[in-house]
């Protein structure tokens, strides 16, 4: 591991999320603030926050015989990280926190790149009213999402973090079974079940294409 990730730089342009109880386009800004507080009590205040609305939503999944996967949770609260070991990111909009992201203030040596560094996103987590009901695409939309763009905005500000950090752009992640396909339409590169991380497949960008990322998310370097 090396050198941890640098202060935030202005957005540019700034995020915003579509609002889909507007007419499209329906875009409206977001506040996207990094910080970095205890790991433990603040996403243990996250899960109490959005607990009732995680069991509705996983009550919703249950019915096209899909499951919320909300382990990732208990790991943070369990297990003992040194301090300041994560940088948390957080998406408000109309006052209300959207989503929240964990990532490693130490880089990580890259797996697609040999002798390169990635940034490792150890958590990212959207509100549970901005989920799909059904996830599976291919099926009809029973319930969308309240805000969309929530993901894909924390994981372009992963990209920048990594930029400011020298690593390029390069991020790596292991990825829960159902976000699977939205990191495969992100763009990062499927390297393959780690058996070191309770088999969950790990995800990276390769050169080059996180820059693309940033590009398709309108948002600067």
């Amino acid at each position: 591991m090396t050198a941890s990730p640098p202060p935030p730089r202005p957005f540019n342009p700034p995020p915003r999320l579509r609002d889909t109880r507007l007419p499209p386009p329906g875009e409206v800004p977001a506040v996207l603030t990094r910080g970095e507080p205890g790991a433990r009590t603040y996403f243990s205040e996250i899960e109490q926050l959005w607990a009732s609305d995680r069991a509705g939503l996983a009550t919703e999944l249950r019915a096209y015989g899909e499951s919320l996967d909300d382990t990732h949770w208990e790991r943070l609260n369990n297990v003992n990280y040194p301090p300041h070991w994560h940088t948390c990111v957080m998406v408000e909009c109309y006052g209300t926190l959207q989503g929240v992201m964990a990532v490693e203030n130490l880089l990580r040596p890259a797996r697609l790149t040999p002798g390169a560094w990635v940034l490792y996103v150890d958590y990212i987590e959207v509100a549970p009213w901005n989920y799909r009901v059904p996830q599976n695409r291919a099926l009809p939309v029973a319930r969308d999402a309240r805000f969309k763009g929530v993901g894909v905005t924390l994981l372009g500000e992963a990209v920048r973090i990594s930029v400011g950090a020298t690593a390029g752009g390069r991020v790596g992640l292991h990825a829960l079974p159902q976000a699977n396909e939205f990191y495969s339409r992100c763009g990062l590169t499927c390297v393959g079940p780690d058996p070191d991380h309770h088999d969950l497949v790990y995800w990276e960008y390769e050169d080059g294409a996180a820059a693309a990322c940033l590009t398709a998310l309108g948002l600067s370097a």
